[in-house]
């Protein structure tokens, strides 16, 4: 579980920096080639560009649904644990309620 939340915690910080950082390259690019007049340049790059980001948002929307399912599991695991815990502290109390009656 600690394992899942480390990866989780490291994707979730390279997507951030994806995000931000390439995005902000790609306009600059785009800029320096409509800036210089390369407007052939500047159409192929758009449309290359425009492909990449569609595919990099395909891949982050499933790594995200993954990464919910993931979290979705562990919330499922803990929920069952902590009813276990409970039904545990319940027999404890009652043992310690039984054994105060007796002495």
């Amino acid at each position: 579980m600690k394992d899942f939340h480390k990866r989780a915690l490291s994707q979730i910080s390279i997507w951030a920096w994806a995000a931000t950082v390439l995005p902000l390259v790609a306009l600059a690019g785009l800029f320096f080639l409509e800036f210089i007049g390369l407007r052939s340049y500047y159409h192929v790059s758009l449309t290359i560009g425009a492909t990449i980001m569609f595919a990099v948002s395909v891949v982050w929307w499933w790594w995200a649904l993954y990464t919910i399912a993931g979290v979705t599991s562990t919330l499922g695991k803990t929920s069952e644990k902590l009813d276990v815990v409970v039904d545990e502290v319940v027999d404890i109390k009652k043992e310690v309620t039984q054994l105060k009656k007796d002495t």
